[in-house]
């Protein structure tokens, strides 16, 4: 593997009671080389394929499609990076994944974007990039998700949020809105007020998560 410092049992004892764990932390050549494709590579704005643009020229897209875009996507391009093979294929990962999920876990997807500021924005295009409210996936009937920040994150730059042990307690009324965010101070009401992880850190951090908790970008 190319994680260090972390130990499969810890991993997944935190997931089952936290449903999130942070600290898988990438070599800084692997990561620099995933945003160097990133940068090097048009995108795909707000999951459309129509709106294909160079991140660098993201200013100028909006312009162009006359459009706010808030993300900016790579689909099967991403498979052309060794560096995101090399994460998708390590043995660590698999192994965090079947003794969470069960010995038949399995890869769906690898996925890289960019999140971008921009003005205006539809509420659809906000639930697409899964801003402001709190919500959670189903994808699948189990699942995890691993997640890796390419550039420095902080408080104001569109951090990630997850609401700790909400992947095992459900409200009736939360269940039924799968495809509903959620306000903030609706789901704290529930899980608790310090429940909310904000995750911030350099290039290179890592997490994961079983995505049926609360979470938001």
């Amino acid at each position: 593997t190319m994680f260090s410092g972390v130990e499969l049992k810890s991993i997944v004892e935190t997931l089952r009671t936290d449903g999130l764990f942070s600290g898988l932390v990438l070599p800084q050549a692997i990561h620099e080389e995933i945003a160097s494709f990133a940068q090097s590579t048009p995108c795909f704005g707000n999951f459309d394929r129509r709106l294909e643009f160079m991140p660098g020229d993201h200013a100028e897209a909006e312009k162009r499609f006359g459009r706010s875009l808030l993300s900016g996507h790579y689909f099967e391009r991403i498979l052309g990076c060794r560096a995101a093979l090399a994460i998708q294929n390590d043995p660590l990962l698999l192994d965090i994944a079947q003794h969470y999920l069960g010995g038949q876990a399995k890869l769906i997807t690898t996925r890289v974007w960019w999140s971008f500021p921009t003005g205006e924005a539809s509420d659809a295009d906000k639930n697409l990039a899964s801003l402001g409210k709190y919500h959670f996936d189903l994808d699948d009937w189990r699942m995890l998700k691993f997640f890796f920040y390419l550039k420095p994150c902080d408080a104001g730059t569109g951090p990630h949020v997850y609401v700790k042990g909400s992947h095992n307690r459900r409200r009736l009324k939360h269940q039924l809105t799968l495809l509903v965010g959620h306000p903030a101070e609706d789901v704290l009401k529930v899980y608790g007020d310090d429940s909310p992880v904000t995750l911030t850190g350099e290039a290179g951090l890592g997490f994961v998560e079983d995505p049926f908790g609360f979470h938001m970008g």
